[in-house]
């Protein structure tokens, strides 16, 4: 037996470093071995909104905000926001099978519109690349695509951080909310850039809340679901 504080002789010594290292790298090889990849397709303005059976055109929004200012990662520029890490990568984690899609790229300002199966899903976030296997991997939203609608309404999803004493953000995407319109005025908004929408146009808001699951919890598709079939929204 190996008392508790002594180290067993010829055993590695490992950096503190080094075993927050090997931790990410195990999350990355989870996300690496999921066993599918998640089908998306996205949608241009001007194309036309066809109805396809089990399938639905999502739209929606991130957005991130540091000490009250809005920064767009996916915004090409020179200009680098001053502070930290604003690095963000974002991919949808199909929770029927855990299929993962590629990574999805947004527009500039942050908005989504993206034909993907009816189902349960959760966005996975991460504020480094997945190609350098180095990232940590986190459930920051869950979403639904009900089955007979052909365009979904998900509203704005917010993450907000700021900067805590030592300079360090307060986490790593953030506190989430969610925003939405009128359905009314959301169709009219994006028929504005996207054309005519079809009939079965219905809201489905993200879902961000305290109890999302994590990426490793092996209950993550049970409890996404539940929490989805309650509703679960955080809009305000």
């Amino acid at each position: 037996m190996i008392a508790r504080g002594t180290r067993r002789a010829g055993a590695p010594i490992l950096s503190r470093r080094a075993v927050h290292r090997a931790a990410r790298l195990a999350l990355a090889a989870a996300f690496l071995a999921l066993s599918a990849c998640a089908t998306v397709t996205y949608q241009r303005p001007g194309e036309a909104i066809t109805p396809h059976a089990g399938e639905a055109v999502a739209f929606g929004r991130v957005r991130f905000f540091h000490d009250g200012k809005e920064f767009f990662p996916w915004e090409v520029k020179v200009v680098v926001f001053p502070v930290a890490n604003t690095e963000r990568h974002i991919w949808f984690l199909r929770l029927d099978g855990r299929a993962v899609s590629a990574e999805v790229q947004p527009d500039p300002n942050g908005s989504l519109a993206i034909r993907l199966a009816t189902g349960d899903y959760a966005l996975l976030g991460s504020t480094e690349a997945q190609g350098a296997g180095t990232g940590a991997f986190y459930v920051v939203a869950l979403f639904r695509v009900p089955p007979g609608a052909a365009a979904v309404y998900q509203g704005d999803l917010i993450f907000r951080t700021e900067t805590r004493e030592g300079g360090h953000w307060s986490s790593a995407f953030g506190d989430g909310s969610v925003t939405l319109m009128p359905l009314a005025l959301a169709r009219d908004s994006l028929e504005k850039k996207f054309g005519t929408l079809p009939q079965q146009f219905v809201s489905s808001p993200w879902c961000v809340n305290d109890s999302l699951p994590g990426f490793n919890d092996p209950s993550l598709a049970k409890r996404a679901t539940a929490l989805l079939d309650r509703g679960c929204s955080g809009a305000r």
